[in-house]
């Protein structure tokens, strides 16, 4: 298995998306300030989809006292959970010395985050990888609350595992498999063709397992995630119910229409991780 200890330090971009969620995302960067990375090996880019709450002032004076390269980006808000789109647009906007790409959520970051994600890319075989989402209503890095815990049956280890498996709380990859899936105009990588909730990360695994690239779930690529709550989704005007409900409808329907696919094949039954 990779080890944490790096042999060099690639360039790195880790990339984010918020939209009302100013402390949440605020919470985000500083973890991000903190990795025990080299300062000049990783960037930072926030994408602000359109936030009206003082979000955008506040990353902007995070970027004026960053310790790292740190960009962003504010959009005009289009429609509720484009992400497939936002994450291209922050993709486009990275450095080009960029080798290895980080894709984050609204979640708290351990110290280590960035080295234990670029760990799986420093050798000839292509990854795509996808770390432990722990949940909970106060922080927590108890495998246990994770809901793919069960991928290493509560053993802290890395497996290989099926494309439904990806997510993009914590989630990487390298430029070179970037390429291989990039497909004008939609996917860049990110299909922009699917929209509203769930399932973009879902699809651009199946075309990166489909182009080469192993998928592992690793414990220590773990991120946390506070449990959404109908408070903060009233504070944001999105009735995330619904729309996590209509968007997977409409999402699985097109991915398993344009792959050919009856229906998504299970993938709870994890493959051991083989050298």
């Amino acid at each position: 298995m990779p080890q944490a200890i790096l042999s060099h330090f690639p360039h790195v971009t880790a990339y984010t998306i918020t939209y009302k969620q100013s402390e949440i995302v605020r919470i985000t960067v500083q973890g991000l300030f903190n990795q025990d990375y080299p300062k000049d090996k990783y960037e930072i880019i926030v994408l602000d989809d359109g936030s009206d709450d003082g979000t955008l002032e506040m990353l902007q004076e995070l970027a004026l006292s960053s310790p790292v390269s740190m960009r962003v980006l504010y959009v005009t808000h289009e429609r509720d959970y484009a992400s497939a789109l936002r994450w291209n647009q922050c993709l486009g906007a990275s450095a080009s010395a960029s080798e290895i790409f980080v894709q984050l959520d609204d979640v708290r970051v351990r110290q280590d985050l960035l080295r234990q994600h670029v760990k799986w890319h420093l050798g000839t075989r292509s990854f795509l990888v996808t770390g432990a989402k722990f949940e909970g209503g106060s922080e927590t890095w108890d495998l246990r609350t994770c809901r793919r815990a069960f991928l290493t049956d509560e053993k802290e280890f890395p497996i290989e595992c099926d494309f439904q498996a990806a997510w993009g709380a914590s989630l990487s990859f390298t430029r070179r498999m970037m390429q291989l899936v990039w497909q004008e105009p939609y996917e860049r990588p990110y299909d922009e063709r699917m929209t509203g909730w769930g399932y973009h990360e879902t699809e651009l695994a199946w075309r990166m397992s489909r182009a080469g690239a192993r998928i592992v779930y690793d414990p220590a690529c773990g991120v946390f995630h506070a449990i959404h709550t109908y408070a903060g989704e009233q504070q944001r005007r999105l009735d995330r119910e619904r729309l996590v409900q209509e968007g997977t409808l409409r999402n699985v329907e097109y991915f398993c229409t344009k792959h050919g696919l009856a229906e998504l094949p299970d993938w709870t039954s994890p493959k051991a991780l083989q050298e």
